[in-house]
């Protein structure tokens, strides 16, 4: 995870905060986490829910967990997939565990993510992404995570309760809010990222350089690396550019031997 850039000036903290910041459960199993989950919400001062493909979220089990927090799960945004959930954010933090993962990106505790977490979210809406509770975020879905985050645990037994761990993350930020943050120029949304990604897919298969049949594995690598910078609307336009020019090349019968294009 990178720092935010170090060209921002310096800003106060917005008290709109917690407003902008969006808790996505992926596929939550339990519907008592999901009450659970909107009592830490509502103690840390969050009310922005998003469920994917959640199970029975308005049972008698979600009211009771939720108590006086349960309007927050009626007024959740429900949504068929992830990529749904997040297309019209800027930001999205992954949330995953250490063990027993192996995903290239760098992945840092809650605590050190914060100063960025916090700037972003001061001018616009962050997503804070949580897997289901049996197997989290799928490798597919960190990939579209710009950030990693974990939080640290006894090695003797280290899962945490799907509640627990949006209770943990909220409260760093919330007694984090007091500190100065960085002012970010707003950025290119999800659903701008993820048009780019499919062009780019699209494109580097035509020209070759992946393979139709199974585009994922560089793919993921090329959405980490290019997930590592602040994009504005006007980057992924310049990009977007670059790739329509590619096209263009391909289809004036300019196309590449795939036999000699380097991989990888």
């Amino acid at each position: 995870m990178r720092n935010p850039p170090s060209r921002v000036k310096l800003a106060n903290v917005s008290s709109q905060i917690s407003d902008r910041i969006h808790v996505i459960l992926v596929e939550p199993y339990e519907p008592g986490n999901i009450g659970a989950v909107a009592r830490a919400m509502a103690n840390m001062g969050v009310s922005r829910l998003r469920l994917v493909n959640p199970r029975n979220p308005h049972s008698p089990e979600c009211q009771r967990m939720a108590l006086k927090a349960y309007p927050l799960v009626e007024n959740a945004e429900i949504f068929p997939s992830f990529d749904q959930a997040a297309s019209d954010l800027k930001i999205l933090f992954g949330t995953t565990s250490v063990r027993g993962r192996k995903v290239r990106a760098p992945i840092v505790e809650v605590r050190e993510g914060l100063p960025a977490l916090l700037s972003y979210t001061a001018g616009q809406p962050v997503g804070i992404a949580f897997g289901p509770e049996r197997r989290g975020l799928s490798d597919d879905q960190l990939a579209r995570c710009q950030h990693l985050m974990y939080i640290p645990s006894s090695e003797a037994f280290p899962t945490l309760n799907l509640a627990q761990s949006v209770m943990v993350v909220l409260y760093e930020i919330f007694r984090a809010q007091a500190s100065p943050l960085l002012e970010i120029p707003d950025l290119a949304s999800q659903e701008e990222r993820e048009r780019m990604f499919l062009h780019a897919e699209e494109t580097l298969i035509n020209i070759g350089f992946l393979s139709r049949s199974n585009p994922g594995h560089i793919m993921n690598s090329i959405r980490r690396f290019l997930g590592k910078a602040d994009l504005s609307s006007r980057d992924i336009r310049i990009i977007r550019g670059i790739l329509s020019q590619m096209d263009w090349y391909v289809r004036s019968g300019r196309e590449l031997d795939p036999g000699k294009v380097k991989k990888p």
